[in-house]
């Protein structure tokens, strides 16, 4: 993940609303987000588990949505411990997010 990229994320708007809970997010809103995050994500593989997820809502697939969350929640925690310190923690704190928000609706 290029530091150019971190620095165009906004990963606390990301996480504001993930913590009110993955399933209030109203699906435009999650894909709005979603197609936000692969534009800024482009060539790296998050890109493509985003391109599921989005897919996944699209379709209603409960299963895979949570699957798919678990997956984009260990790579993001993975991603963190090489991002700038400035990004590395709130990183932390998505992917762990993400991971429990697939874990809760399984």
């Amino acid at each position: 993940m290029a530091d150019q990229s971190l620095q165009a994320m906004d990963l606390d708007a990301t996480i504001a609303a993930l913590q009110q809970g993955v399933t209030s997010i109203p699906i435009d809103e999650a894909i709005a987000i979603i197609e936000t995050w692969q534009s800024q994500l482009q060539g790296h593989d998050l890109a493509e588990d985003l391109g599921e997820l989005k897919a996944a809502l699209q379709n209603g697939e409960l299963g895979s949505i949570s699957d798919i969350l678990v997956d984009i929640g260990e790579d993001t925690i993975g991603t963190a411990s090489a991002a700038p310190s400035d990004a590395s923690s709130k990183l932390q704190q998505l992917g762990q997010i993400l991971y429990q928000a697939g874990q809760s609706i399984k």
